[in-house]
C-alpha cells in the first residue's frame, strides 16, 4: 500500500494500471482493478490503490499537484497542509470562532 484512503483538495489524480491486479477504494466501497482500468479523482473524492497479489501492481500516476494543496485522511482524521511548507495535523470539530477573542 503506497498510501492510506485519502482525498486532496485541489488536486485531480489520474490512475491507470499498467500491470496486474488490485483493490481500489473509494468512498461507496471496493472494487478490483486490472490491467488497462483508468480511474480518475477529482478533488474531495477519497480513494486508495491496494496491491492485494503477490506481485507488483504497476500504476502510471497524474496528478496536477497545484501550490498550497491539502489532504485529508478519513480514517485518522488527519490532514496534510502544504502552506507554506508540509505538515501533517490531526483536527478536532470547532466552532468557526472557538478561540478567538471578540
Amino acid at each position: 500500500m503506497p498510501y492510506p484512503f485519502h482525498s486532496h483538495g485541489m488536486q485531480w489524480e489520474f490512475y491507470y494500471v499498467i500491470s496486474d491486479s488490485g483493490c481500489m477504494r473509494d468512498d461507496s466501497g471496493s472494487e478490483r482493478i486490472v490491467a488497462g482500468d483508468a480511474l480518475l479523482f477529482q478533488p474531495g473524492e477519497a480513494h486508495q490503490l491496494i496491491n492485494d497479489c503477490d506481485v507488483d501492481l504497476i500504476v502510471h500516476v497524474v496528478a496536477d499537484n497545484p501550490l498550497g494543496e491539502s489532504a485529508h485522511f478519513p480514517d485518522s482524521n488527519k490532514y496534510v497542509l502544504e502552506s507554506p511548507k508540509r505538515v501533517m495535523i490531526r483536527a478536532d470539530h470547532l466552532s468557526y470562532y472557538d478561540g478567538e477573542d471578540g
